[in-house]
């Protein structure tokens, strides 16, 4: 284990193999609270923002490894405020992805995402069809992309959002736990 000293306090920084496990145990934490309680903490994703910023900081010093985890936390933030304006999105959401970019710098956190837009496309698509409601989803898209481009702008559709409880909605949670475990393990 490393120390460091920070603020006149002595701070053991794990090796990184101690801080993928720690990451995995956030994102899971984040998954199973996402699908139980539809709720992503807000302490919890602070938390991990603090300590992702933290660790990068004290592991890799004023270099490439900190400048990625601010990077990222800056990045994911924006993206996750832009998708929860279009009512993609929740605001638990947008902490998780922005806690993810402190903990996983750029490069994995690119990596984890794109892995989780598509796992959470997956998982979209098969809630829709094992309801029967795939007809409605793709309609829907049609409807969002018409909503886009004409006068919605960056607007939510009114109807079509997170917000209505009458929609089908998957916890991101889950698609973001999976996108983590990939770029966390992968070789």
């Amino acid at each position: 284990m490393l120390s460091a000293v920070v603020l006149g306090h002595r701070l053991v920084i794990p090796h990184p193999e101690v801080w993928n496990a720690l990451i995995v145990a956030f994102v899971l934490t984040a998954a199973v609270g996402d699908i139980r309680w539809r709720k992503i903490p807000r302490l919890m994703t602070t938390a991990a923002v603090a300590a992702g910023l933290i660790f990068h900081l004290v592991h890799g010093g004023m270099t490439w490894e900190f400048g990625s985890s601010v990077i990222a936390t800056l990045i994911a933030f924006g993206v996750g405020l832009s998708f929860f304006q279009l009512g993609a999105i929740g605001g638990g959401d947008v902490k998780l992805i922005t806690a993810l970019g402190a903990l996983l710098g750029l490069e994995r956190w690119i990596t984890a995402m794109e892995v989780a837009v598509i796992a959470a496309a997956v998982i979209g698509l098969v809630q829709a069809a094992r309801r029967g409601r795939l007809g409605q989803m793709l309609r829907n898209i049609g409807e969002l992309i018409k909503w886009l481009a004409g006068r919605g702008g960056a607007m939510a559709h009114p109807t079509i959002n997170v917000r209505n409880s009458a929609m089908l909605r998957a916890p991101f949670g889950v698609a973001a736990a999976l996108g983590t475990l990939f770029a966390v393990l992968r070789p």
